[in-house]
């Protein structure tokens, strides 16, 4: 019996030796996102490596045991590593609903900024293993260690695995059964919901993620029961309105959707002189609009999109490849189309701009589905004469100008139009979308000359400093392109009846610029997420500062409040249940979930649930949490009732009641 253990110990070494190299290079890399070196749930990750272990120790040639253990081993640095970067990237999780945006992520990046520290570290760890690996196979050899395991230890490390595999597989099913009976406000306000990789780990998680992004989702029942009542059954059930209810009822809706904008870089980083001399159009723009200085977003793009376009997402898909076909009544672009009509006017059109490929995100189609009538591309921009930086040699892979975008398209965008003529255009920016490494487009431009002119954002300090220049000289083509676009309304006396609606759809996360930009050293602060909206409407704005005495919204907005806001001024009656928001012209916030980062957010505090908060503003208080409880609530019912109507295209079956 003694020599049967020595024998399975030593024949087994290499797997104990994996085992611990697994166990520290887990713990190591939470570290890297913030994480302390432990996990709150470690029962799932103990039964994930329980199926490794136990099905290495069934094997019984111990150089397969070694090859395996190095290829899986390899496997957990790759994934550890990947994950860490999308987590510094953009502060996202994994998970995988995911998978359908790959293609869309690998586009986007244009510097691997990985944490080299940890690579090379494991890199070592690896090198290290496979070193020993080699000696303890020419070890085994010479001494011919057996591997004959006998029939109990077999039936026990078969039971072992069978456990642990039910455990992998059974623990996110029970877990979303679980939650399917709570509400929404229970499953998210009041969980034991933290950082994701601190509870699994990173493997884990992303093991966690495969089980409940297949097996789970297929079994939870959306059904559509007290949907009806949820959305018409109310005493008031349209949005919330206020005095400026229809003050811009026959406007033409211009609405851009601005890549990474930031307040700071024209009116914190650079000096009165200096902003005036290098965004003199945004800064124009911004004394003759409306501006909320409270607005906050923590989205990606496409999240930010929907908010903005369709007041709305699903919690556990995405709309842009899981839902691409539904039924949108109730999007912004279907209910401004009604609008012109319930009016008596003509609709010039209801179009989409975005100088990148019609497939990114699967716009293509989600925008005809939403209600555009066309998607204009940059396949349809180089058609119109545009150069498509992304393909010409001298500019290769860098993205398309916004000012040569508006240059090209004015006549598309803003059409000539008569009194009783209505258009809606929507465009999603690009220069400003990092990565920041400096690009030939904005030289041949002459920003950066035009940088070193005015003694703004110099050259050369550090590589963050080197970022946040080239990101100066992308805005500078923002504002390039606004001066294009006013000059064209102004040509043809638009001017007074048009609304521009113009919002960031996230901070400068990449590169974690954002940080840097603003001296803040903290992961979670709110001031990160705070970014610009502007509106631009001579009528409202006229009326606005005679009430008030400030071109200035103070109140905290967010994305999701954007179409309640034009719903309000454009007199457009929508059922207040069917989006997130408020108008920004009333006195009723909202708070953020957000969908792609699993956290609450208002100017006050941020938090996993209301049981872990994260940060707390310095003026944070009593009454701030008892408002954000009572916030969070209205909105966590809506987004369960939405996921009903989301997952079963419920109304392709239940065409929406027009409200008289």
């Amino acid at each position: 019996m003694k020599n049967r253990i020595k024998g399975f110990l030593k024949s087994n070494l290499i797997v104990f030796i994996y085992a611990l190299i697994v166990v520290f290079t887990e713990l190591v890399s939470i570290c890297f996102v913030g994480c302390s070196p432990i996990l709150t749930n470690e029962l799932y990750a103990i039964s994930l490596f329980g199926i490794v272990i136990c099905s290495l120790m069934l094997i019984k040639n111990t150089k397969v045991k070694a090859v395996l253990c190095c290829v899986l081993l390899l496997a957990q640095i790759v994934i550890n590593v990947g994950f860490v970067y999308l987590f510094d990237s953009n502060g996202t999780y994994f998970e995988w609903a995911m998978i359908n945006q790959r293609n869309d992520a690998f586009g986007t990046i244009e510097d691997l900024s990985l944490r080299w520290g940890l690579v090379a570290l494991l890199i070592s760890v690896f090198a290290v293993f496979v070193v020993g690996s080699v000696l303890l196979i020419k070890f085994s050899c010479k001494k011919k260690v057996k591997n004959k395991l006998s029939k109990s230890t077999k039936i026990l490390l078969s039971s072992v695995l069978t456990a642990c595999t039910l455990f992998v597989v059974l623990n996110p099913t029970v877990n979303a059964v679980q939650a399917s009976k709570m509400s929404y406000i229970e499953r998210y306000l009041y969980s034991d919901a933290t950082n994701k990789y601190q509870k699994l780990g990173i493997t884990s998680n992303a093991v966690y993620e495969l089980v409940n992004g297949t097996l789970v989702n297929s079994l939870v029942d959306y059904n559509t029961k007290g949907v009806e009542e949820f959305i018409y059954e109310d005493e008031e059930p349209y949005c919330y309105t206020s005095e400026y209810f229809g003050i811009s009822q026959n406007n033409n809706l211009v609405y851009i959707l601005v890549e990474s904008f930031e307040w700071y870089v024209f009116l914190q980083n650079c000096t009165p002189e200096q902003s005036a001399l290098l965004y003199p159009n945004l800064n124009k723009f911004l004394s003759e609009s409306i501006y909320a200085d409270s607005f906050y977003a923590r989205e990606k793009t496409d999240t930010s999109e929907m908010l903005a376009t369709m007041g709305s997402n699903p919690t556990g898909k995405y709309i842009n490849y899981d839902f691409p076909t539904n039924t949108y009544s109730w999007s912004l672009p279907n209910m401004f189309k009604q609008h012109v009509e319930n009016n008596g006017n003509e609709l010039v059109h209801v179009k989409s701009f975005h100088q990148n490929d019609g497939s990114f995100y699967n716009r293509n189609t989600l925008h005809q589905s939403m209600g555009y009538d066309e998607l204009v591309d940059i396949i349809d921009m180089e058609e119109l004469g545009m150069v498509n930086t992304w393909n010409e040699e001298a500019f290769k892979g860098e993205r398309n100008l916004d000012s040569e975008t508006v240059q090209t398209l004015q006549y598309e965008m803003f059409p000539d139009t008569d009194p009783n003529e209505q258009y809606m255009s929507f465009w999603i920016t690009f220069a400003m979308h990092g990565y920041y490494e400096e690009r030939e487009t904005f030289k041949a431009q002459g920003y950066y000359d035009k940088l070193d002119e005015v003694g703004a954002y110099p050259k050369g300090i550090s590589k963050k400093d080197d970022y946040l220049r080239t990101y100066a000289a992308a805005v500078m083509d923002f504002d390039k392109a606004v001066g294009i676009m006013m000059e064209r309304l102004r040509k043809n006396n638009d001017l007074e009846k048009t609304t521009i609606i113009m919002f960031a759809d996230h901070n400068t996360y990449y590169n974690n610029l954002s940080y840097h930009a603003k001296g803040i050293k903290e992961r979670y602060n709110s001031e990160l997420y705070r970014i610009p909206m502007m509106i631009y409407d001579q009528k409202l704005k006229a009326a606005y500062v005679e009430n008030e005495g400030t071109n200035v919204i103070s109140k905290f907005t967010t994305t999701s409040d954007l179409i309640p806001t034009i719903f309000d001024i454009f007199g457009i009656k929508g059922y207040k249940n069917l989006y997130f928001g408020n108008s920004m012209f009333t006195d009723v916030e909202t708070v953020i979930f957000s969908r792609a980062y699993g956290i609450f957010v208002t100017d006050k505090l941020i938090c996993y649930s209301a049981n872990d908060i994260i940060y707390k503003a310095s003026d944070y208080t009593q009454e701030d949490y008892e408002s954000f409880l009572e916030r969070s609530e209205i909105l966590l019912e809506k987004m369960e009732y939405m996921d009903k109507i989301y997952y079963n295209d419920y109304f392709k079956t239940n065409p929406l009641k027009p409200i008289v």
